[in-house]
């Protein structure tokens, strides 16, 4: 899949890396949406070191790929949006990302995913 990493200058590289696997309690989503936010420029500055990249999206919307073990409520093919934790692998700058199931939420069917 693709994924743009973020650096410490705030420059954005795109990468193809494998689509990651939820751990427990994790949700994997195939992304529509990826809100961005001034941290998501902010953070890099404050808190990565030179030469560090990260995927540091957090506002995920899209369809349930995959559940960890353990989680319930959500199935493959739900839409969904979650908020993925700050500073943590698999953002939602990319194809996938990863979200734990109590930062999950359906999406009403008529909720849109562009905001219409």
């Amino acid at each position: 899949m693709k994924e743009a990493v973020v650096d410490n200058s705030t420059k954005v590289t795109i990468r193809d890396v494998p689509i990651p696997k939820p751990a427990a309690g994790q949700v994997l989503i195939q992304i529509v949406v990826s809100g961005t936010n001034p941290k998501d420029w902010k953070l890099p500055k404050w808190f990565q070191k030179d030469g560090e990249s990260k995927n540091t999206g957090d506002d995920i919307a899209g369809y349930v790929a995959a559940v960890g073990e353990g989680v319930v409520g959500f199935r493959k093919g739900d839409r969904v949006a979650a908020f993925h934790e700050m500073q943590s692998d698999h953002g939602s700058f990319a194809e996938y990302g990863i979200a734990w199931d109590y930062s999950t939420f359906h999406l009403p069917e008529k909720t849109s995913f562009e905001g219409k």
